[in-house]
């Protein structure tokens, strides 16, 4: 998971005015944020100073160097944190919601 913050307004209002006109479709922007090491596969956008991204990657530094070859740290401060557990209403299975630790099976 990786939480974006603006570097300033000035960013948050650049950033703004490159997604307003943008006619990319969903479909089109999933395609556009798969990397050879990385994918970014949904996204948060509120109106606050951050937002959020779920990626699937090996390292924090695949994300970074994603968004670097894309511009978009230059707009924004990331911070990478691993997730161990993901649940998600739309994609529900009848696997255990919260397994038990990896070292603790052994």
């Amino acid at each position: 998971m990786a939480i974006h913050t603006f570097h300033s307004d000035e960013t948050k209002a650049a950033m703004a005015a490159m997604t307003s006109d943008d006619p990319t479709t969903q479909k089109e922007w999933a395609a556009s944020w798969k990397f050879e090491k990385c994918q970014c596969v949904a996204t948060w956008i509120g109106n606050d100073d951050f937002f959020f991204c779920h990626w699937l990657a090996e390292t924090d530094e695949d994300i970074h160097n994603a968004l670097r070859e894309n511009g978009l740290d230059e707009l924004v401060f990331t911070a990478c944190y691993e997730a161990n557990i993901h649940i998600d209403t739309a994609c529900l299975t009848n696997d255990r919601a919260f397994p038990m630790r990896q070292t603790e099976q052994a």
